[in-house]
């Protein structure tokens, strides 16, 4: 048993925090102001005090004696000034002298509070501290400042600015004085001190929200503060970005009370004490009424303090009297104690209190966490006139009363109680303890006037309590059906129970102020109280309730393996050998000329480019030719595919914002000359292939060009594309284009195409052809995983170097005609003020205004007056109203310059008579016409326009319109933080009004109050985050002959649908007033990351991509953090990102649902890093590739077979299968072979893999002549190591130029004479003499090996295996090479 000591000794580090974190409520009034005002959550805040000026601080009797030691110290409080009360805690900074009548605080303050009102200040005291002989040091107030921290309006709290206090004279007790109170502002009854003022800065600070629950509330704290639960950090500020401990669960079980000296005595004189009060509290009566006070249940709260607070709100249990030596319940008649028990029963009366079921904790390991036991009683009385028949027969009242309290800290010692009984003294009295109620003092009972005291004078013996404590993690056996029942004793007696109240004698409810304590004769509410368990007994009625809610633990999915950006990325090559150089410029490139015809002038790609914005844009030639030239493609030697791959190739990759391109198929020449001579490996210069196969007899390479000039960038569009070429990569895949996998993926840098003033530039790439390969742990194949589900193993993410691409960027500045200007330049579209046509006139009511009748009449003079009285008047009509309207539009066109002129109703006369609208729909076309207003909009993908429309009341009444939008993109912008934000971005110099719409629960959108002719800005926001997803099938694309390599296909591009909306403004009678409509053109967008994803068929795909550090984080504002949304282009797509720790990374989720083979999803990520997701920082292009997945396990070096199965389609196919790893996969049939409609054909996988571990491969069946995947396979391998016959080792020199030879006898197992294969997982470093061999039944064979010289120092573990004719492995030999 351990025992601990008293809870002075025991837990002095948890003592002297909560001795030195005790705090001031506040005043419960502003407590209930705050909850009427709906301030229910409590926010963070950071106060940064920087420097105090003194020049004329006044001086005392004290500082001017010259010899004292006198410094001076910074008291802040927080000050209700409604109330005139201090509450919360007095913060106190250290001494620090006045140096140049200034004083360098340099101090940060955090606290987190729910009042939230105007009447919340803060006091800043500024006192001197002198030493006395004595050695004490009394403080002396200077002056104090008063800090504001919330205006009237919420949403405006605590401002970022430096705000400069001034210092007053006197003390903060003047506050106290009687003038004022309710006084809002305090400068005219406070006397400043010139030139004595505080710098400060207070704004919110939600990177303290995870760390809340362990401060209380109001309550300033540094960031040096010991608070237990949170890490210390390396900057000394732990508050800054708060790192809490792991919290980990433990299990309180075992748990029983014993009081002295023994239960019955205790509660005997508990009851007397408290009948006794009740009696002298009352109304006389005879002697011999009974005492009626009982006791009505025995509670526990258990909760985990660290000096500051409860983590947690305490669990609360119901204890029970158990007999001695008994761990059950006792009779059900011990629950309600009297003072008419029998003496002669104390033999089997209840000895304890005990706690049946077990309790679960959470808790950290730290030396000044502490567990807080309170036991409380509830007693209940009658409230009226009780009878002699029965006691609950009249209403009773209920009473809480805490009796005894302890505390233990688990941590503070070392951990030898696990699996021990725990002994804990508990406490009494008037002591501060952490519930802050009054406590049963038993000293206090020994002096009233009892029969029987509760102990012996000088007695030894002390209320005891006795626990065990364990581990969750580390118990193997738990009762889950008993925690269940746990939780729902605590769930049904929340239910059941109308007691809330845990502080002090409080009866329900309260009858009395808050203030003033309770005495137990004071009862005012009816109790309905029953035993919390009662129902528990049966366990029917357990199984009938909901249960309790779940609770979420602190869990971060997990997607492995998570992509990383900007790892992995293709580096360029610096270095290329003399002859690749030779080879490449003798192939016959076309050359990169400019505009005189000369060549362009050549960049290195190892050098740093300048970007300077304003020369790019003062560059005289204005149009940009953007050349890329595909030259050649280096093959790397790989283990797994043969010396020749690829054959062919094709490329995508999109640049800009032009469409996708999808180059045509290139085959690899490599000249017999150069690849005798060459030593190492030689570039294989691409040359397109014709339809017929033939290589296409026109210049080598593939180039592609792109003009970027004034009649394809959008007005201000110009920065963009200079800004996108000085930070972008243009990320290209390679494909080949015979099997359609893809070889690997680069980037080639684009700021090597700003001419910066030159007629033309070029660069030489080389880039390193990257892909991923996942890779699992390597398993030991044993005799116990045979007929067993292979487990899963970690996936560890190589990178492998396939090739490498040489490529030529260029640029050539083209001269631009400045009188070809396309429409959109001479259409101001770009304005953010949308101005409506002038009308003059509403035209309520249907008439015209006497502008447009003499315009009518003209215009009928003109074309030969036109009688509108005629029986074919209606069409009539309606050519002179149209006749009007073009006038009009034309007038007005010259005005707005951008106003495109609607749809005419002159239009009607050319439809039929059965298609044609009557004449009132005709009319009332005509006039919604006159009040609509057209406006162009470009839009991008995920990035906001911002409009202004000016909405005029034509009325002389005031009106309130409601604004009406046929497309929920484009909306009214109601927040006035956000308006404020996109006025801003927009640098409009328009009028804004606060709190100028008004939104109704069903109505169909926002509604403004106009007042007589008054116009005002109505800001509109289009934002689409859907765009069309049909993308081209995989595959080269066919070009003309002609044409050769000059040529690609560019797909269409997946852009924003183009659309028209209408938003209409409507009076209060429901007519529209005015009209806009807004021509949505698409635009395309720019892609800066591209992803490609290969998953199983018809299954979700779950993937994380983790963000780039976006801010600075040495900046010391978290916000920027907390800013960061994604969006999907798919709406089918989950897609969200989560705020983890300060200081953690920042991972993208996304949830992709399954399609079947061979189909791609293809989707766009937008990252927004504002608050208001104005325009997104990134995009994102992801490809998921599903193909069928086959799951395979296997032995390395052995041979497995698989079967799949492969569907024709409508058509005849010549079909031909390819796998990603030709040398460790076979399929038969391995030719071009025919797949009728409908047909089924069976094909074999023959796998023999080589290397252990999970891994991921890939076959695809392409239809040959159309070049287009027809299924795909996905492989997933679980390899085993094979089970070792022998084992050897051996040494071998570096560097000798020779290897070295060795020996290994293999005697035939069989009597039969058999023919064996050797096969070794590293064909590079060992040879053998003979691959296969025959041997007779019995007989040994000698097998000759023949080891490669290293040129490195080192070991390598080779394996030598013996397989049969069918590849099935006999003998497995080790050989371990130590090169030295």
């Amino acid at each position: 048993m351990v025992k601990t000591g008293d809870v002075l000794n025991m837990a002095d580090g948890w003592k002297e925090v909560f001795e030195r974190s005790r705090v001031v409520p506040p005043p419960s009034q502003t407590v209930r102001l705050a909850l009427d005002n709906h301030f229910t959550q409590s926010h963070c805040f950071q106060l940064s005090l920087s420097r105090l000026a003194a020049a004329h601080l006044p001086q005392s009797k004290e500082m001017s004696g010259g010899g004292q030691d006198v410094t001076h110290q910074l008291r802040v409080t927080l000050f209700d000034r409604n109330h005139q009360r201090f509450f919360g805690k007095t913060w106190r900074s250290p001494p620090q002298r006045m140096k140049n009548n200034k004083i360098s605080l340099n101090e940060v303050l955090y606290f987190h509070t729910s009042l939230l009102l105007p009447s919340v200040v803060m006091v800043l005291e500024l006192v001197s501290l002198s030493s006395r002989p004595d050695g004490s040091r009394p403080a002396l107030g200077r002056g104090f400042a008063v800090l504001e921290l919330f205006t009237n309006r919420p949403v405006a709290q605590a401002a970022d600015q430096v705000r400069r206090l001034n210092l007053h004279h006197g003390s903060p007790r003047s506050l106290l004085h009687p003038l004022l109170k309710d006084k809002v502002d305090y400068g005219n009854l406070l006397k400043t001190i010139d030139g004595a003022h505080f710098d400060c800065v207070v704004k919110k600070h939600p990177a303290l929200n995870p760390a809340m629950h362990l401060l209380p509330e109001n309550v300033l704290v540094s960031g040096n503060e010991n608070i237990p639960g949170l890490a210390t950090s390396p900057t000394g500020d732990a508050l800054l970005r708060p790192q809490l401990l792991k919290m980990l669960p433990f299990t309180l079980n075992r748990l029983t009370i014993s009081l002295q000296p023994s239960l019955e005595k205790f509660e005997s004189q508990l009851l007397h004490l408290i009948n006794a009060d009740c009696h002298n509290t009352k109304q006389p009566g005879p002697e011999s009424t009974p005492r009626t006070v009982i006791i009505q249940e025995r509670r526990l709260h258990v909760g985990v303090h660290n000096g500051w607070c409860f983590l947690d709100k305490p669990h609360m249990v119901v204890l029970e009297p158990l007999a001695s030596g008994s761990r059950g319940r006792s009779d059900s008649a011990s629950k309600q104690s009297t003072l008419g028990k029998d003496s002669s029963a104390l033999s089997t009366l209840p000895q304890t209190l005990g706690l049946r079921k077990s309790l679960e904790l959470r808790l950290t390991n730290h030396h000044a966490l502490a567990i807080v036991f309170q036991l409380e009683y509830v007693f209940s009385a009658p409230i009226g006139r009780e009878t002699m028949l029965s006691a609950t027969s009249v209403p009773r009242a209920a009473f809480l009363q805490c009796l005894r309290w302890g505390i233990w800290c688990p941590f503070q010692e070392p951990a030898d109680w696990k699996g021990e009984e725990i002994q804990l003294v508990l406490r009494g009295g008037a002591e501060p303890n952490p519930h802050g109620v009054m406590v049963y003092s038993t000293e206090m009972s020994a002096k009233t006037q009892s029969p029987a005291p509760l102990s012996a004078p000088g007695s030894a013996q002390k209320d005891t309590m006795k626990f065990r404590l364990s581990s969750s993690l580390e118990r193997t056996a738990s009762s889950p059906k008993a925690s269940l029942r746990t939780k729902q004793e605590d769930v049904l007696r929340h239910r059941r129970s109308p007691l809330s109240p845990s502080r002090g004698q409080k009866s329900i409810p309260p009858a009395s102020p808050p203030e003033s304590p309770q005495g137990p004769g004071a009862f005012s509410g009816v109790s309905n109280i029953a035993h919390m368990e009662m129902d528990l007994q049966r366990e029917g009625d357990v199984s009938q309730d909901e249960g309790d809610q779940l609770q979420e633990l602190p869990f971060t999915p997990v997607h492995a393996p998570v992509i990383t950006l900007g790892m992995n990325v293709p580096s360029s090559c610096s270095i290329s050998s003399k002859c690749s150089l030779a080879h490449l410029y003798s192939a016959g490139f076309p050359d990169i000329l400019d505009s005189a015809g000369l060549a362009a002038e050549v960049l290195d790609p190892t050098e740093h480019v300048p970007f300077d914005l304003q020369r790019e844009e003062s560059d005289p030639f204005q149009g940009n030719l953007l050349v890329f030239q595909f030259l050649a493609f280096t093959r790397t030697p790989v283990a797994d595919v043969g010396p020749d791959w690829p054959e062919n190739i094709y490329f995508t990759f999109q640049f800009y914002r032009f469409p996708p391109v999808t180059s045509q198929q290139l085959k690899l020449l490599t000249g017999d000359k150069v690849q005798q001579k060459a030593s190492g490996l030689v570039p294989c210069v691409l040359a397109s292939i014709n339809r017929d196969g033939t290589v296409n007899s026109g210049p080598p390479g593939l180039q592609v060009q792109f003009r970027v000039d004034r009649a394809f960038l959008k007005p201000g569009e110009k920065r963009w594309f200079l800004r996108y070429l000085a930070l972008h990569t243009m990320h290209i895949d390679i494909w080949d284009s015979d099997s359609l996998l893809l070889i690997g993926s680069t980037a080639v840098e684009l700021k090597y195409m700003l001419r910066q003033g030159k007629s033309g530039v070029q660069a030489l790439h080389e880039l390193e052809v990257l892909t991923t390969d996942y890779v699992g742990e390597d398993a030991l194949l044993t005799s116990a995983d045979a007929g067993r589900q292979p487990a899963l193993s970690p996936m560890t993410v190589h990178t492998i170097v396939r090739g490498r691409l040489h490529i030529r960027t260029g640029n050539i500045g083209c001269p631009v005609d400045p009188r070809r200007r396309r429409v959109a330049d001479l259409m101001a579209s770009h304005s953010n003020i949308i101005t409506p046509r002038k009308v003059i006139g509403g035209f309520k009511g249907g008439s015209l205004s006497s502008r447009n009748i003499l315009r009518l009449n003209a215009r009928l003079e003109m074309d030969g007056a036109c009688n509108l009285n005629e029986p074919d008047g209606g069409r009539r009509k309606l050519n002179c109203m149209a006749a009007v309207h073009r006038r009009e539009s034309k007038e007005e066109a010259k005005v707005t310059g951008w106003t495109k002129e609607p749809l005419l109703a002159g239009q009607l006369y050319h439809l039929k008579p059965s298609e044609r609208h009557n004449k009132a729909e005709g009319i009332a076309n005509m006039l919604s016409q006159a009040i609509t207003t057209q406006h162009l909009l470009y839009a991008n993908l995920g990035s906001a326009e911002y409009m202004e429309f000016v909405l005029k009341n034509p009325f002389n009444v005031p009106q309130t319109v409601s604004i009406h939008s046929d497309d929920p993109e484009l909306s009214a912008i109601t927040n006035t933080e956000e308006w404020r934000y996109f006025k801003a971005r927009a640098k409009t110099l328009t009028p804004q009004v606060e709190n100028m719409f008004r939104s109704e629960e069903g109505a169909p959108g926002p509604r403004v109050y106009l007042r007589p002719k008054e116009s005002i800005h109505i800001p509109l926001k289009y934002q689409s985050f859907l765009c069309d997803h049909t993308m081209a099938l995989q595959g080269p694309s066919f070009q003309p002959t002609g044409k050769g390599s000059q040529a690609a296909k560019k797909n269409l591009s997946n852009i924003v649908a183009a659309k028209t909306i209408k938003v209409t403004f409507k009076a209060e009678d429901g007519k529209p007033i005015a009209i806009f409509q807004v021509n949505v053109e698409p635009t395309p967008h720019v892609v800066d990351q591209t992803f490609r994803l290969y998953h199983p068929e018809l299954c979700f795909l779950k993937k994380a991509i983790r963000l780039p550090p976006w801010n600075d984080p040495t900046v010391g504002d978290p916000d920027v953090r907390t800013h960061i949304s994604v969006r999907c282009s798919d709406p089918n797509i989950i897609c969200q990102t989560r705020m983890l720790a300060p200081g953690e990374p920042r991972d993208v989720y996304l949830k992709v649902p399954g399609s079947p083979s061979p189909n791609i999803k293809m989707f766009f990520v937008m990252v927004f890093t504002d608050k208001w997701m104005a325009a997104p920082a990134q995009i994102w292009q992801l490809y998921v590739h599903f193909l069928e997945r086959v799951d395979l396990s296997c032995v390395t070096g052995q041979q497995s077979c698989q079967s799949v199965v492969l569907r024709g389609k409508q058509a005849v196919r010549k079909v031909k299968c390819f796998s990603s790893h030709p040398q460790e996969i076979k399929v038969d049939p391995q030719g071009v072979f025919v797949l009728p409609p409908a047909a089924v054909q069976e094909l074999q996988l023959k796998l023999q893999p080589w290397r252990a571990g999970s891994r991921f491969l890939y076959v695809n069946a392409v239809d040959v002549n159309n070049r287009r995947l027809v299924t795909a396979w996905l492989l997933c391998l679980n390899v085993h190591r094979p089970v070792l016959s022998k084992a050897f080792e051996m040494c071998v020199p570096v560097g000798g130029g020779r290897g070295s030879s060795r020996k290994i006898t293999y005697t035939n197992p069989y009597t039969s004479h058999r023919s064996f294969l050797l096969r070794t997982d590293h064909p590079d470093l060992l040879q053998f003499k003979e691959e296969k061999f025959q041997i007779s039944g019995g007989e040994s064979y000698t097998i000759g090996l023949r080891f490669a010289p290293s040129q490195s120092p080192g070991s390598v573990e080779i394996l030598v295996y013996v397989n049969n004719l069918q590849e099935k492995t006999e003998e497995t030999f080790c050989v371990k090479v130590n090169y030295y």
